[in-house]
């Protein structure tokens, strides 16, 4: 991802995140901002002139426009299936599965609304723009890379750990001792199947030369395209196994959710889809100057 469609997913992703946490204010204050937040998380990497920053505003503005009107309302509507489908006593995990395939055709149709946009904007940066984007992009991969370098087995299963706990507990509360149990059982396959923090540092250094090499052709038609199809074919398919192997643990562990978190599923869902619903018919005026 670049650019537009990259800054959409990451700070729409984040917003998810805070909705699942409770914030009802905090997604329509998040979602009204998004414009300002795409930016920044732009202008981390690459310094856009005005004529770039009044065409990214125009671009995202539309893509926006489009997303709150046509995809807001698609979202309430899953998690509404959701919610009933948790009130009949429907099992979590086939449950979440089923809103989970809806999510990933979504996603799907936001990265295509968004690759004609981005290819546009792509086509007018210059070569002292893109040389300055790979120097800060190497200088991030390679701070990431020295910060988990030392990493010991036990601190990578402790994070792992971590990071389905707190993802979990911000949609179902805290995970009970069946739960706890299952996590501590998957551990040891996910462990054989992990690459060591300078495999998975080479593999994330390796996709971005790959980029900035595409980025070469940014003006001719199609880049997007051949960005996708220039992918290391192993890694897409670790790729889809990990994410096919962290939705069939994802399941498991929902299918384990006592009473208690299936309550405080079916309210978050519940309070998400009326605020998406909500977000859909509101007008932003937000400013966008900055």
């Amino acid at each position: 991802m670049t650019l537009m469609s990259r800054a959409v997913t990451v700070v729409l992703a984040g917003l998810l995140l805070l909705a699942g946490s409770g914030c009802s204010t905090g997604l329509k204050l998040g979602y009204n901002q998004l414009e300002r937040l795409a930016r920044w998380e732009i202008d981390r990497e690459i310094d856009l002139d005005a004529a770039q920053k009044a065409a990214f505003t125009a671009e995202f503005q539309a893509l926006q426009r489009w997303h709150r009107q046509t995809q807001l309302p698609r979202y309430a509507a899953d998690l509404r299936i959701l919610a009933a489908a948790i009130e009949r006593g429907q099992p979590l995990g086939s449950a979440i599965d089923a809103t989970l395939a809806a999510a990933e055709i979504h996603g799907e149709a936001l990265w295509q609304q968004a690759q004609p946009g981005s290819e546009r904007l792509l086509a007018t940066l210059a070569d002292a723009q893109i040389a300055e984007y790979d120097r800060r992009r190497r200088k991030a991969l390679d701070k990431q890379a020295r910060r988990h370098a030392d990493d010991s087995p036990d601190d990578r299963r402790k994070h792992w750990r971590r990071e389905w706990r707190d993802s979990l507990d911000r949609w179902i509360g805290a995970l009970n001792a069946q739960q706890l149990a299952l996590l501590d059982a998957a551990w040891p396959h996910e462990q054989a199947l992990e690459r060591s923090p300078a495999e998975q540092a080479a593999a994330r250094l390796a996709r971005h030369q790959r980029l900035v090499a595409g980025l070469a052709s940014r003006r001719e038609p199609g880049l997007l395209a051949r960005l996708t199809a220039a992918a290391d074919p192993q890694e897409r398919v670790r790729s889809e196994a990990d994410r096919a192997r962290a939705r069939a643990l994802l399941i498991t562990l929902l299918d384990a959710a006592d009473q208690r978190q299936r309550k405080r599923l079916q309210a978050t869902v519940q309070e998400l889809a009326d605020d998406l619903e909500q977000l859909s018919r509101h007008v932003s005026v937000t400013a966008t100057a900055g």
